[in-house]
């Protein structure tokens, strides 16, 4: 096996000196493997009305997630208001306009991910800021 040398023990290697992946057969191509799109910069932003764009502080701005009014999620999920009252899947460009037609500013930060409801993330994203 090997030498005893002041306590220790010397184990010599036997056969090629590259280590085996025993993992190796199941492996999958590089050209076959899923990637996934990148991360979009969730710290984007787009002003209403331009003209404003560098005197709004819309960091204390309160907030709407699409969410918020979505008739397909529960109250769990973040729904906020009555079924009746909902909308069946809202996106922020929809809410952008309705704020536009009333001369609401706002920001849309269209890259956040609503933090209760996983699937807003991927599906569903964005929000936008109202003053």
């Amino acid at each position: 096996m090997g030498k005893k040398s002041g306590g220790r023990v010397r184990v010599k290697q036997i056969g090629g000196k590259a280590p085996m992946n025993p993992l190796q057969d199941l492996m999958v191509p590089p050209e076959e493997q899923i990637m996934l799109p990148p991360k979009m910069d969730s710290s984007v932003s787009h002003f209403w009305p331009l003209s404003q764009t560098f005197s709004m502080q819309y960091k204390t701005f309160p907030c709407i997630w699409p969410t918020y009014i979505d008739v397909t999620k529960t109250m769990k999920e973040g729904r906020r208001i009555s079924k009746g009252d909902a909308v069946d899947e809202p996106s922020i460009q929809d809410i952008s306009e309705v704020l536009q037609s009333m001369n609401v500013r706002h920001v849309i930060q269209p890259y956040k991910g609503y933090p209760r409801d996983v699937e807003s993330r991927w599906f569903n994203q964005g929000r936008i800021l109202y003053d």
